[in-house]
């Protein structure tokens, strides 16, 4: 029922309302704008009420990077709040790692006062009054956010907060913004009408048409070499045992990403994460919950092939330009679909057609064994090279995390030999940032801690996306917070992708292949990146030797497990 409860501001009830929907965490970074919050906060506190934790982050990215990870990692949403149109641009990139992750969070943001002269409760303007004041600051964010608004007074702050909460929660899911004026935060209000949370939840996502799926089982069933793609499935932890039932009915090939565990990558019929390889030949090709399934100027599916897509938004209403083809193409959450179409396959499968899966099942499993054994031969070949193989790299964490460690992925142009040689297995142990934006890996991994303080959390990532993760806010937060992570550094003292990129581009005849003058693409002499581990309270150590390195990542590990974060910097190869 709806009910109501006693408040003195707006600010108050905000925090109310951000209790009623179970809110953890503000990741804040304040401002002139933001104090009504943090005194209400403040007040809630004193009193013994309940109130969101308050995790300061030294920079608005890193705040933006935590939400998502906790997210990933608990379904839930939190919010991030920053002060007005700077703070909001401050977010940057990390908003379109949230966007194109489908991250449900709610960002806050003041406003510039409303009144020049003074406010009611004695307040004064002040210079930069007049030079934050945008025409439209939400549309700073706009192209990033399903929902933007802005709070125009208490009346209605029950159902502005619980409408950013229902739009950012229902799939896909994705961030909004909220405009809140410091005027209205502090106006004086006797209480504030609390929504019966669940009848403005997020509504249920949809089941797939059974006459559709029907179709699609007989397509696979018939299909000599049927192929699967899975972007994010695993964002529902039950969709990875309904996968694996789907291909093991099946006898199909898998192909998962790095953006979620979504299948096993010890399982026979785990194909890795490029499906390039095995395009050609497929001749049914399902695609499960993927934005890329393929890069057509790379390769593409063989003529003839028939290629069937279900996806929550299959249409990928946020992207202007998305063209994939598909025979078949269903809105449905596949968490629902995957185990009706196992079951319509499984009733249809005759003796013969069972019998030929079983000698595809078998073909498969000893590619699978020979490709395992290939890239294990790989790693160990390269076990004592300087610097340091990433494949050696990958190897030695793969045998140093257990199956329940959080593998968050941001190594970029070292993202293969992480996908070879990182195993993972159960659901929700695998993560990657959904977008393009570097920077990403470790102010997720300190919301991944968070949302999981008995996990070991640890992320990997580039000496450029290091930089860009603001170090000094995340690992100092890390501390003071009291969630540890591992930080795993593939330093090869370079922006690799550009260099790759011109590679593609002008090939081996290029200038700078010639001359090996890669202007502006070298990151030397390499920051001590241990040194800045260290001056925020965590520990930090470079590592060269590739001897050392099985050593190094135990005692890393130890010292996660006891409370305390860890960079290591540890100096690969460059390409």
């Amino acid at each position: 029922m709806e009910e109501t409860t006693p408040v003195n501001e707006g600010a108050e009830a905000f925090v109310q309302l951000l209790n009623a929907n179970g809110v953890d965490y503000i990741f804040l970074n304040p401002g002139s704008d933001t104090f009504p919050i943090q005194e209400a906060l403040s007040k809630f506190k004193a009193m013994g009420r309940r109130t969101p934790e308050v995790i300061l982050t030294l920079h608005e990215s890193a705040g933006m990077a935590a939400a998502h990870g906790y997210f990933m990692v608990s379904r839930r949403p939190q919010v991030v709040l920053v002060h007005v149109d700077l703070g909001t641009q401050q977010v940057g990139g990390a908003l379109h790692n949230a966007q194109r992750g489908r991250i449900a969070v709610i960002l806050c943001a003041g406003r510039s006062p409303l009144t020049f002269d003074g406010d009611k409760r004695g307040g004064r303007s002040h210079y930069l009054h007049w030079l934050t004041e945008q025409f439209d600051q939400a549309g700073i964010v706009r192209n990033y956010v399903k929902w933007d608004y802005e709070l125009r007074g208490n009346d209605n702050i029950h159902h502005v907060v619980q409408r950013a909460f229902q739009i950012s929660s229902t799939e896909p899911c994705g961030p909004v913004y909220l405009s809140l004026p410091r005027e209205v935060l502090m106006e004086k209000i006797d209480e504030v009408r609390i929504l019966p949370v669940a009848r403005y939840a997020a509504p249920s996502t949809p089941q797939a048409d059974t006459s559709l799926l029907a179709k699609v089982a007989g397509m696979l069933i018939d299909a000599e070499v049927p192929l699967i793609i899975a972007g994010d499935s695993g964002r529902h932890p039950q969709s990875v045992a309904s996968l694996v039932e789907l291909a093991e009915t099946l006898s199909a090939r898998v192909i998962t990403s790095q953006l979620m565990m979504n299948f096993p990558t010890t399982h026979p019929l785990c194909g890795g994460f490029d499906a390039n390889p095995y395009l050609k030949d497929a001749d049914v090709i399902l695609v499960i919950d993927t934005d890329v399934p393929y890069v057509p100027a790379q390769t593409r599916p063989k003529a003839g092939a028939k290629i069937i897509h279900i996806d929550i938004d299959p249409v990928k209403q946020n992207i202007p330009m998305w063209s994939f083809p598909a025979d078949v193409l269903i809105e449905a959450d596949s968490s629902k679909a995957l185990p009706v179409l196992s079951e319509m396959i499984r009733k249809r499968v005759t003796p013969e057609q069972q019998a030929h899966f079983e000698v595809r099942f078998r073909q498969l499993q000893g590619e699978h064994q020979k490709l395992q054994a290939e890239w294990h031969a790989l790693a160990m070949s390269k076990a004592e090279q300087k610097p340091i193989s990433p494949e050696w790299l990958c190897l030695c964490i793969d045998e140093v995390v257990d199956e329940d460690t959080l593998i968050l992925n941001e190594a970029v142009t070292n993202e293969l030999a992480v996908a070879r040689q990182v195993r993972r297995t159960k659901p929700g142990t695998l993560f990657g940032p959904g977008g393009s934006s570097l920077g990403w890996g470790l102010g997720a991994a300190l919301g991944a801690k968070l949302a999981a303080p008995d996990k070991a959390v640890v992320t990997l990532v580039g000496d450029g996306s290091f930089i860009f993760g603001c170090p000094i806010a995340a690992l100092w937060a890390a501390d003071k917070y009291r969630a540890p992570f591992l930080c795993v550094i593939f330093n090869n003292n370079l922006y690799n992708a550009p260099k790759m990129a011109l590679r593609r581009a002008y090939g081996e005849e290029s200038f700078s292949e010639k001359t090996g003058l890669w202007v502006g693409m070298d990151i030397t002499p390499s920051p001590n990146y241990a040194l800045i581990a260290q001056a925020c309270h965590a520990y930090g150590q470079t590592v060269e030797d590739p001897s050392e390195l099985k050593s190094a990542l135990r005692s890393a590990i130890d010292k996660v497990r006891s409370g305390k974060p860890v960079v290591l910097d540890v100096r690969v190869e460059s390409s």
